[in-house]
């Protein structure tokens, strides 16, 4: 009798996506800070559970188009870059770089480490699947005007920063200028809005912003990002941004009056909702997480479900997929692994 186990096809397991999401397209925020776990991710979703294996990454190395929560990290090397691109080109995954800083000037356009980001994006989309998402309307016609064919998408960041009011008209009249616009997390909880956007398929859902929904500090929030940007050793910078987020208790948890509408982490109600009104492609951001065993755990939350039927079988999935990070490695870590040596004459 043969041992050789048959293995399981993604339609033998689309029972485990009927009822949440199904038929759905999805993008992982994290890239190009947590790429090795990100990587790694991906590559055992495609193995395991090709139907939450993402059609695309989502981030941006530090650069002045790009904006950082936490702490200014420092640019990468554009041959890191490249490789990175080429690596998750080989697991058929696209790039979404995300220049999600809204506060471009004129004289930040034309900035050569940023335009040369964005062609070696272009120039490595050897999968046809890699994009730029962008929070600034000059930004995007200068996009334009670097590479022509380059698919342009609309940050969130660029409607949370609209000085008008937001409604319908504003992002039905935005779909019309990028190839896909994602909507304000707090507006992917208002049927009243999404309802009457015209071509849902050209819209992206982020489903797990952890902001609350009544928050009315997240422009003058990016503004002290962008700010920080261009002033990185500036203390009171930080001092402010430290004095928002108390203010407006962003991470403030009270046990004792748990919501779950809190934030704008979307219930599956909600989401269900919003997969009936057409919207098809959905976002697990990252740029609010400090670490990426937050980012990790989030995916799994969203993507799978656990609902009492399903709940030991994603459980399963969730940690056949983490135990891969424990794989012994046969080779010796080194701090040097990251630089060269050369010879001079």
């Amino acid at each position: 009798m043969s041992s050789i186990i048959k293995p399981i096809t993604a339609e033998e397991l689309k029972f485990l996506v009927e009822k949440h999401l199904p038929d759905t397209h999805w993008t992982f925020g994290g890239a190009f800070r947590f790429d090795a776990s990100l990587q790694m991710l991906v590559d055992n979703l495609s193995k395991s559970f090709p139907l939450r294996k993402p059609s695309s990454v989502a981030g941006c190395p530090a650069c002045k188009w790009s904006l950082d929560w936490f702490r200014e990290r420092r640019p990468m090397g554009l041959q890191t870059f490249v490789a990175t691109l080429e690596r998750y080109a080989e697991m058929n995954v696209g790039v979404m770089l995300c220049f999600d800083n809204p506060f471009i000037t004129d004289d930040m356009l034309a900035d050569a480490y940023c335009t040369t980001l964005v062609k070696e994006l272009y120039r490595c989309d050897r999968v046809r699947k890699n994009s730029v998402c962008v929070a600034n309307d000059k930004l995007a016609a200068r996009i334009r005007e670097i590479c022509p064919k380059m698919q342009v998408c609309c940050h969130p960041n660029r409607v949370i920063a609209e000085q008008s009011r937001r409604t319908a008209a504003l992002y039905n009249q935005l779909a019309q200028s990028y190839a896909k616009v994602c909507l304000h997390p707090v507006d992917a909880t208002r049927p009243a809005i999404y309802s009457q956007i015209e071509h849902p398929e050209l819209f992206s859902v982020v489903v797990n912003d952890p902001l609350p929904r009544n928050s009315a500090l997240r422009r003058e929030h990016l503004r002290l990002l962008a700010d920080i940007r261009k002033d990185p050793y500036n203390a009171e910078l930080f001092t402010r941004r430290a004095q928002l987020v108390e203010r407006d208790a962003w991470h403030v948890v009270d046990a004792s009056s748990l919501r779950q509408k809190a934030t704008c982490n979307l219930t599956r109600t909600e989401t269900a909702a919003l997969l009936q009104a057409g919207f098809r492609h959905y976002v697990v951001q990252g740029n609010q997480f400090r670490n990426e065993l937050t980012l990790l755990w989030d995916i799994f939350r969203c993507t799978l479900d656990y609902g009492p039927e399903f709940s030991n079988k994603s459980a399963l999935i969730a940690s056949s997929v983490m135990a891969s990070f424990a794989q012994p490695k046969y080779e010796m870590p080194s701090g040097l692994k990251s630089f060269s040596f050369t010879n001079y004459e």
